[in-house]
């Protein structure tokens, strides 16, 4: 089992969450589930509400994330609220 703490960006109003990280597919959607509420209001104050309908993605060091919102239809996409991944000691 691979255990981070996930710590938002300060400009982020997402408080940490440990996440185990074996299958990360399933902490990335862990993490989403987490942060999304908590970034909707921020989203809907900058005017682009629409980035609530995002994913979470690491570096392949993991040692960092951010979220990730796609419009492959009309070709944008944006990245924001920038995360930082510390590994946690295993019991």
């Amino acid at each position: 089992m691979t255990t981070y703490l996930v710590e938002f960006g300060p400009a982020w109003p997402v408080p940490p969450i440990t996440v185990d990280f074996t299958d990360r597919n399933a902490a990335a959607r862990q993490i989403a589930t987490h942060a999304i509420p908590h970034l909707k209001q921020k989203l809907t104050e900058l005017g682009r509400p629409e980035f609530a309908d995002c994913f979470f993605r690491t570096n392949s060091e993991m040692t960092a994330g951010e979220f990730m919102w796609l419009d492959l239809a009309a070709g944008r996409g944006a990245q924001f609220c920038p995360a930082r991944l510390t590994p946690q000691p295993t019991a």
